[in-house]
């Protein structure tokens, strides 16, 4: 019985290798990357009618972590439904400039050695590169090799045994480049008032600590509602890290705004500290004052809604964060400023 991709289409029957079964929330899918969901999570997919540009925007999202933890099947957990949704929720579509240089990104990382000859398999390739279709990565590539970014033997098959050129690695270069001259900390964080005691109390004051025999703080903390501007907010928020030294990502709240701007520091080489409330870090079963569990909620259409507490994303559990708890803020700044010194001083 052949089975299809949700969120690409593709037959994956027999991607897995042999003796790999493939069923339709476990399998291997050579654009997405190795696919584990819930029951419910499938059903709740097929049911909810995902946009295509929703369907894309998983399938990119998927491959992306799938190849940066070393193309290692998921075994800590199965997506969920919420997960799937969150994906939708915090993704960013990205502008041509943008897609080349992640494509050059992505080619470097994919590169053995400078020279080597690489082929794009755009038909299976092309979430990889942050695109929609097969025909929208070869015009990625198109463009790269029109600027000299890259070379391949036949122009009018850029994607084909092409290499990073010098000019290439220039841009890389400036892509990669941390802005070590900068004396700014992106803070990505909850906008709540119960995080502003938080933020004011030990994130800022850890950020801006004052060297012996200095008399101004080494760095500046920047949140982003905090500073004056007449951009777009989402514009303002990418020039704002462009600037920074590094950034300080707080992931108490499950906010998607928070999980884009740290991934897309991340891409830019910033050094990245993670931080969390302690009872944000793992999912949780909400309930009412009298102790009952509230697993549903309606909207105005009557249409159930799962609710739990939701814990750190899937895509950074494993990684390095301090923990916090509201009545130990003290404490909690000493933990940030010496992650500060030791990383970024």
């Amino acid at each position: 019985m052949a089975i299809s991709c949700l969120f690409c289409n593709k037959d994956v029957t027999n991607d897995g290798g042999a003796g790999f079964r493939a069923s339709h929330t476990l399998y291997m899918c050579k654009r997405c990357g190795h696919i584990w969901l819930t029951q419910e999570a499938a059903e709740d997919f097929e049911s909810e009618g995902y946009s295509p540009d929703d369907r894309a925007a998983i399938s990119i999202t998927l491959r992306s972590n799938w190849e940066r933890e070393g193309r290692r099947s998921r075994t800590d957990r199965k997506l969920t439904s919420a997960d799937l949704k969150h994906i939708v929720f915090q993704f960013r579509h990205l502008d041509p400039i943008e897609k080349m240089d992640y494509a050059l990104i992505s080619l470097e990382k994919s590169s053995k050695y400078v020279g080597d000859k690489i082929t794009v398999n755009a038909g299976d390739d092309y979430p990889l590169y942050y695109c929609k279709e097969p025909a929208e990565v070869i015009a990625i590539f198109n463009l790269l090799f029109k600027e000299g970014f890259t070379f391949a033997p036949d122009s009018f098959n850029p994607h084909n045994n092409l290499s990073i050129t010098a000019k290439g690695y220039q841009r890389l270069r400036e892509i990669k480049k941390p802005n070590l001259a900068s004396r700014l900390c992106f803070v990505a964080m909850w906008f709540t008032p119960e995080m502003n005691d938080v933020f004011d109390k030990a994130i800022k004051l850890s950020i801006e600590f004052v060297e012996p025999g200095e008399t101004i703080p080494r760095y500046q903390a920047v949140k982003i509602n905090n500073v004056e501007h007449v951009n777009d907010i989402n514009d303002e928020i990418i020039a704002q890290i462009r600037r920074s030294r590094f950034m300080v990502c707080d992931l108490s709240g499950y906010r998607g705004g928070v999980y884009f701007e740290a991934g897309f520091a991340h891409g830019l080489g910033l050094e990245v500290i993670y931080t969390c409330r302690k009872d944000w870090t793992k999912e949780e079963i909400l309930t009412d004052n009298s102790g009952n569990e509230v697993s549903t909620l309606f909207d105005s259409e009557r249409r159930q809604i799962a609710v739990k507490k939701e814990g750190v994303h899937f895509d950074l559990a494993h990684r390095n964060r301090i923990e916090w708890e509201p009545d130990k803020l003290e404490d909690f700044k000493t933990k940030l400023e010496n992650r500060i010194k030791a990383v970024i001083f």
